[in-house]
């Protein structure tokens, strides 16, 4: 049994590009690949898509480098972008409804500009994800807590009748996959991690540091310890990294075992250093020093990782130069030793599952899409892409809940919708259908290709006046349609009208 998913060829190629387009453009963020090379100015801040559930905020301009921290009392994310100016007649402040957040304030200082956005909530933090899409900078945020409440309520579905949850459970996720459970090693890693950490007694924070440079990083400590700080004029350098909720001291002994330095407490003040060489004579003494295997084996983790996707982010590049050539099946290939090197990436993970099911290899790309919800079972396009390789293989039943996961996970994608319909018509649901491509008109707005869809399924159920009413509709709707949707209108409109 086959599908062809999308009935208009142009529809399959904006679906195509656009997916491709949100892989890489994720990729290349997650790569800490440079956005900017020179220095410039921001020229606009607004709000985006807005929700209960989440808002974004896009904010256009060139800048050097960004990093962002989320920090608390009260609860706020704060980017700081460097190497920018803010534009002249760009508000200080902007006033936000919603229940995520109240207020965005900018701050310019000498060659840097502070975006600060304000919890609605002073005691809640909010999370946030930061991205490029169409040249601007996207922040997109939520509250995680409130979002997972949501999708442990269960509640059903309103257009299905096999009376599945809207969120599908992990355990769900095992059985289609075939994954082990992994609850007591999920329990040991927890305990484990809970003891280290022990230790540190700073302030929880979230950072996103990208090749920031390290003086800047450090005084940044400072503002969150209340510390002086001094900083040896050695320490230089770059930082990339994304941390979140972790304690504010035990985030910054992980980078100054990361860069070589060392701390010293004096008097209420932090002296930051590199670590002292060896002096000859130290050379030539045994010294033995233990530590517990606690402290070493992150440490390892931490340095093969570091090795490991420097030359995954090599491989990356090299794959995607080849598929903007065309190469799509050598592209592959490295994309995948890439994956191999850097399994926790899951826009790599996508961008593999994406190619594979392009080239028609729908058992690989369920599996890739599979890893991928393996490690966030609510993306949408991973659930996407497992339910139409599972739809190509005849695994309706696995396919059926892939889409329910589909159309629930985040983000919200047409694509999602459309093809779900497709699905369910192609299993003769055609009241089920019509509900999915409803909900997708209410999401999206109206399309032709919905239009035409929906016609057609009123075909399907022998309604013909409705269909009739439909395709005139269409006919009269200010659609940009090509000559064959154009020439099937008229010819449907002929034949149901008459």
């Amino acid at each position: 049994m086959k599908f062809r998913f999308f009935p208009l060829p142009k529809v399959k190629e904006k679906k195509e590009k656009r997916m491709a387009k949100t892989v890489i453009m994720c990729l290349i963020l997650l790569l800490g690949l440079p956005l900017h090379l020179s220095a410039g100015e921001l020229t606009d801040i607004k709000i985006g898509k807005q929700t209960k559930e989440e808002i974004e905020i896009l904010i256009e301009g060139a800048f050097d480098t960004y990093q962002g921290v989320s920090l608390l009392s009260p609860a706020r994310f704060v980017i700081v972008f460097e190497g920018a100016t803010l534009k002249e007649g760009i508000s200080d402040s902007i006033q936000v409804e919603g229940p995520i957040i109240s207020g965005i304030k900018t701050v310019s200082q000498a060659k840097d500009v502070r975006v600060i956005l304000e919890s609605a909530n002073t005691a809640k933090l909010f999370h946030c994800t930061i991205h490029e899409k169409d040249g601007k900078i996207v922040v997109k945020c939520w509250m995680p807590e409130e979002a997972a409440a949501r999708s442990k309520g269960g509640s059903k579905s309103d257009y299905s009748n096999s009376g599945s949850s809207l969120a599908l459970h992990q355990k769900n996720l095992n059985e289609i996959f075939g994954w082990p459970e992994k609850k007591q090693e999920a329990t040991k890693d927890k305990d484990r991690e809970a003891n280290t950490l022990d230790k540190y007694t700073g302030e929880k924070i979230t950072l996103d540091f990208y090749k920031t440079d390290l003086q800047n990083v450090f005084r940044l400590f400072a503002e969150l310890s209340g510390k002086n700080l001094i900083i040896d004029d050695q320490v230089k350098g770059e930082l990339t990294l994304a941390l979140k909720e972790v304690p504010w001291d035990s985030a910054m002994d992980l980078i100054l075992d990361l860069k070589g330095l060392v701390k010293e407490e004096r008097l209420g003040t932090y002296i930051i250093k590199p670590k002292p060489a060896k002096s000859a004579e130290e050379k030539g003494e045994l010294v033995v020093k233990t530590f517990s295997e606690e402290i070493l084996q992150p440490a390892r983790i931490l340095k093969k990782e570091k090795e490991d996707r420097q030359k995954a982010q090599n491989l990356i590049i090299e794959a995607h130069n080849l598929e903007a050539l065309g190469k799509k099946e050598e592209a592959l290939g490295i994309y995948e030793t890439a994956y191999n090197l850097w399994k926790d990436n899951s826009d790599l993970i996508m961008k593999t599952a994406y190619l594979h099911y392009c080239l028609g290899g729908y058992a690989k790309s369920y599996y890739f899409a599979g890893q991928a919800l393996n490690l966030n079972p609510n993306n949408s396009e991973a659930a996407l892409f497992a339910a139409l390789s599972a739809a190509q293989m005849d695994k309706t039943i696995e396919a059926r809940q892939l889409f329910e996961l589909a159309i629930t996970g985040k983000p919200e994608i047409p694509e999602a919708f459309f093809n779900y319909a497709q699905f369910l018509k192609s299993q003769k649901e055609y009241a089920d259908a019509l509900t999915i491509y409803q909900r997708h008109e209410r999401i999206f707005g109206p399309s032709v290709e919905v239009s035409i869809a929906m016609a057609g399924l009123y075909e399907e159920q022998g309604r013909t006046a409705k269909a009739c009413s439909k395709y005139r509709e269409i006919q009269k709707c200010g659609f940009d349609m090509d000559k064959n949707a154009q020439g099937l209108v008229q010819e449907k409109i002929q034949i149901l009208c008459n």
